[in-house]
């Protein structure tokens, strides 16, 4: 679940931290997602949009607090600098604003 701790609400049910194969592709390839996509131990890197056909919300957490959100538009590139960075659907609304911590656990499978 990702979890609001700020609001004290769930965001997400379902949450799949990006490990092995999940960490190149991430939602590339996918017409929707349902739930969270989550890369820990970011750092400075660069996300791309290639292959992915709807636009993504990326939550930049650093120290469990949401430093800023960023819309990563299909075929586009964003760069961050953070501890993690949580993938959501942009086409839908999410209970979480810049200044709330958030947490997480991996759970419900793919999503």
């Amino acid at each position: 679940m990702l979890y609001n701790r700020s609001r004290g609400i769930v965001i997400a049910r379902r949450v799949r931290v990006a490990r092995g194969l999940w960490r190149g592709i991430g939602l590339m390839f996918r017409r929707s997602f349902d739930g969270a996509l989550v890369f820990e131990n970011v750092g400075k890197a660069t996300f791309h949009g290639f292959f992915c056909f709807f636009p993504i919300l990326l939550l930049c957490v650093r120290g469990g607090l949401v430093v800023d959100k960023k819309v990563l538009r299909p075929w586009r590139v964003v760069r961050v600098d953070c501890d993690a960075v949580v993938e959501l659907d942009a086409r839908k609304r999410w209970p979480v604003e810049v200044g709330e911590e958030v947490s997480w656990n991996e759970a419900g499978g793919e999503g």
